[in-house]
């Protein structure tokens, strides 16, 4: 058993998280969570620590390390992110207190994906954009709709902390709710992804749910709404063996939409 990439995946749940993470694994701090960890898992303390820091520039309770990332950090996020926290919590637990789980099949499975950093699908370089871009595309949307108050006039909610399969929620006057899924591009042009749980919402919702495409993210922004994005777009479905479906549409489809519309 590779007891580096257990590490890795107690360092991440950790990292996700945060304060909630060390009191569901039993720690009061983090010092202790790096040395009890480290103990049981036999790997040094200051290897779980540095793990830990390479995983926080994508959440938000820490800066983390400025630096481009280990592959199996990209390849544990890829895998594991679209967990519900007791599904990743459970797993947390039993490696440091379980050790017979550290030989179950499903975690040798982990463990193999994690290590598996050669695998054509993984982007690492859009990877790494991802998650930066992502949330200054939905900062940029929430100053935008501040000005402006579009896509359609109300008061909007934050809800990107309750994974709900979208960004934000605009309460209109009478009440009804429209729902936005905010995604970024470095780029001019691009592709996006969506979680399947955030398709699965789209569908649900239809015109009442907004795709906000912020393009050009990090130097002039160019924001493009889409309504009702099941309807007039035609995503590739990805089912992969990394714990999660997602949904990709190209950067084809997307523009032939907008010469569309």
């Amino acid at each position: 058993m590779n007891n580096n990439v257990l590490a890795i995946i107690v360092a991440f749940y950790l990292s996700k998280y945060n304060q909630e993470g060390l009191k569901n694994l039993g720690f009061d701090s983090f010092n202790e969570a790096f040395e009890k960890t480290a103990k049981l898992l036999n790997v040094k303390k200051n290897y779980v620590k540095l793990r830990r820091d390479e995983f926080d520039p994508i959440y938000p309770w820490r800066q983390g390390w400025k630096r481009p990332m280990d592959k199996r950090i990209i390849r544990t996020i890829e895998i594991l992110d679209e967990l519900e926290e007791a599904d990743m919590r459970d797993i947390a637990n039993n490696i440091l207190y379980n050790p017979s789980y550290r030989d179950v099949e499903d975690l040798r499975d982990i463990i193999n994906l994690i290590k598996n950093t050669t695998n054509n699908k993984v982007e690492i370089g859009k990877f790494i954009l991802r998650c930066p871009t992502g949330k200054a595309a939905e900062e940029f949307f929430r100053n935008y709709y501040t000005q402006n108050k579009l896509p359609i006039k109300g008061t909007l909610v934050d809800c990107r902390d309750f994974g709900c399969g979208y960004d934000y929620k605009i309460i209109e006057t009478n009440l009804n709710e429209t729902y936005v899924e905010v995604k970024g591009i470095s780029d001019l042009s691009g592709g996006i992804l969506f979680t399947n749980k955030e398709w699965k919402v789209a569908m649900e919702q239809k015109s009442k749910y907004f795709l906000c495409i912020v393009r050009n993210v990090n130097d002039k922004p160019k924001i493009e709404f889409i309504n009702n994005p099941s309807r007039v777009l035609k995503p590739t479905k990805n089912i992969r063996t990394t714990i999660q479906i997602n949904w990709t549409i190209s950067d084809k489809e997307l523009k032939s939409t907008s010469n569309n519309s």
